[in-house]
């Protein structure tokens, strides 16, 4: 599906100060310096509080291209709180575009939509929803609501894309994936491996998720979108991919799985079709380049 608006007039990220905002504004600012880009983030701007909407509402215009990350994520706890944080930030923002629409609204939600633990064959754009955490419910819940205010042919049209686990240096806490394994083998602290770590993840650099995120602000995609290369990972293979980097194998704390054993494999086949010259960096050339980031760091985590 596409949208009908080719050149924004302006673009408005909401979240900007977070994870993968402050990489947006900075690649948006180097690679298109002619296009205005505004960030709102807390606490200039609480999207949790609905009265908020005016003053979100007097950013947008005909024109703009609205990117919605903002959000509490997964690693600041899956709990009710968090769902119902969220669902505010949702209804600050549907209030402001019933009052000035976008253009374009592309709303950053999460591959946890599909279930967590849930056993596909292979994930792709039509794979059943199944949420199984607050943080994919939040997501579901977020997807409907604005498609009910963003309906297909109206003023604001909505591109909800779906990214697998995400990673990079500043990524926040000790995920459980790439990052985290890092960070503990830096500060030489045991990584725990939950099982054999034979289950199969996707794993994408932040760095290719932001010059996607660059790519679809200038394309008039609609609907709904995987950000997922194809490729699925062992969390041994992360182990293997840290112990090259760092030069040894680290230490590892292996436990008792806690749940059955889930594989996630992902169907790239549309966003190749919209970008069939994108190259997504490798895992083990991702972790090198977030370790280059993390080594100033690494003496405080000791």
């Amino acid at each position: 599906m596409t949208a009908t608006v080719l050149r924004p007039s302006r673009v408005i990220v909401l979240g900007h100060s977070g994870f993968i905002g402050q990489r947006l504004i900075a690649h948006l600012r180097a690679t298109t310096p002619e296009l205005p880009v505004v960030g709102c983030s807390r606490p200039d701007l609480d999207l949790s509080i609905t009265a908020e909407a005016e003053r979100l509402a007097s950013l947008f215009d005909a024109g703009s291209v609205v990117v919605f990350l903002a959000a509490v994520k997964r690693q600041s706890g899956d709990t009710v709180h968090s769902f119902m944080h969220n669902s505010a930030i949702i209804e600050t923002v549907v209030t402001a575009l019933a009052r000035q629409p976008a253009a374009r609204l592309i709303y950053f939600s999460s591959a946890a939509i599909y279930g967590e633990d849930v056993a596909h064959p292979i994930i792709n754009e039509a794979t059943p929803l199944q949420p199984r955490s607050y943080y994919g419910l939040s997501k579901f819940t977020g997807e409907w609501v604005l498609r009910r205010h963003c309906p297909e042919g109206g003023p604001t049209s909505l591109l909800c894309v779906r990214p697998a686990t995400i990673y990079g240096p500043t990524e926040p806490g000790l995920p459980y994936g790439p990052t985290g394994f890092l960070r503990q083998a830096l500060a030489n602290r045991p990584i725990v491996l939950w099982g054999d770590g034979s289950e199969l993840r996707e794993f994408l650099y932040v760095e290719d998720v932001v010059e996607l995120l660059g790519r679809l602000i200038q394309e008039p995609v609609a609907g709904v979108l995987n950000l997922a290369s194809g490729t699925s990972w062992r969390f041994t293979d992360v182990l293997d991919a840290v112990a090259t980097t760092i030069g040894q194998p680290p230490m590892v704390d292996s436990r008792q799985r806690s749940k059955d054993k889930v594989d996630n494999r992902f169907d790239a086949s549309r966003l190749r079709g919209l970008f069939p010259d994108f190259r997504f960096t490798s895992l083990s050339d991702g972790i090198a380049r977030t370790c280059r980031d993390l080594l100033p760091l690494a003496a405080p985590l000791a």
